[in-house]
């Protein structure tokens, strides 16, 4: 296990104990027994001695995982208990609606770079089983993927995606850097970013999607770690050795901005740095925004209980 003394965000040292559980007792064995029954492979046993704490920075008000398991461990976790061949064999592929919005969000972007960009090079940072390179090299992009695993590299390559080992990670080369449902795995989630940033080129944009759940503290007041995935008392937010991280709003925009990075907006379904918002209040630009929310034409993130941001590297002023 990796001691983490300060936030994984924002860096700050106080911090308020939420929870303390025995990796070796209940509930944490109940817990990993029945979320992890479908992948035997999975050991556990280097755990047993080990604690589950989360901490609420005062700060940025993250919740995260102290310690953590290292680097050897978790490289085991996902590449040979949770993406091992025989593991993968039977995983669903995208549904239709997570398709449609993942080559509507793609558009989204295209349109921001296009200016500037007309054939934006994209970088899948943390690509699993590959859906997202693969619709991105599809849609005609200059695709790239990363991952801690590289089970599936193999098959992204034979369909155009050209793979990367994530410490062999290109300088100044991406316009756009996809990281969905990944900072929370990381143990040290500022470092990435800071990396990503320096694989990022001058106004290139990099989204972080990552779960959410508002009600988590009010659960973590009387857990059920036994509760199902994606029901109203589930704590997936905060699953052991996975999520290690649970960022408030607040958390991505510091580390953002420890990075170099500014926050854009999304508006319907296009980018906008602050400087391209609307300047007025008016009630007709309030009421057109509520309306494309209301008919579905307003970017919603992929996946429930899930936030999404997008920062980008923005071109300094001229003189």
């Amino acid at each position: 296990m990796t001691s983490r003394d300060n936030c994984p965000a924002c860096g700050r040292t106080d911090r308020r104990l939420l929870t303390d559980l025995s990796y070796g007792a209940p509930p944490l064995t109940d817990y990993l027994g029945a979320f992890y029954r479908a992948y035997p492979q999975c050991d556990f046993h280097p755990l047993e001695s080990a604690r589950y704490r989360l901490f609420d920075c005062a700060r940025c008000g993250c919740i995260y995982q102290d310690p953590v398991p290292d680097g050897a461990y978790l490289a085991r976790f996902y590449g040979h208990g949770l993406y091992g061949a025989h593991a993968v064999a039977d995983r669903a592929p995208i549904d239709p609606y997570q398709m449609q919005q993942i080559i509507r969000e793609l558009m989204m972007v295209v349109r921001f770079l296009q200016s500037r960009v007309p054939h934006p090079q994209v970088l899948d940072f943390g690509a699993g089983e590959g859906g997202w390179a693969q619709l991105a090299a599809a849609s005609g992009l200059d695709t790239h993927a990363t991952d801690l695993s590289d089970h599936a590299f193999d098959r992204l390559t034979a369909r155009g995606v050209t793979c990367h080992r994530p410490d062999l990670l290109p300088s100044d080369s991406f316009d756009f850097i996809n990281t969905e449902q990944v900072f929370e795995h990381l143990p040290d989630p500022s470092r990435q970013l800071a990396a990503l940033r320096r694989s990022l080129r001058t106004g290139g944009v990099i989204k972080i999607g990552v779960p959410y759940d508002p009600r988590l503290r009010v659960k973590l007041r009387q857990p059920d770690w036994l509760a199902p995935k994606n029901s109203p008392a589930s704590l997936n937010g905060v699953a052991p050795i996975e999520h290690l991280n649970h960022f408030e709003p607040a958390s991505l925009q510091a580390m953002a901005a420890q990075c170099g990075l500014e926050p854009l907006t999304v508006l319907g379904w296009n980018l906008a740095t602050p400087a391209q918002l609307p300047v007025a209040r008016a009630l007709r630009p309030r009421f057109v925004r509520w309306l494309r929310g209301r008919l579905g034409d307003a970017y919603k993130p992929h996946h429930p209980l899930t936030q999404t941001v997008f920062f980008h590297a923005a071109i300094p002023a001229q003189a």
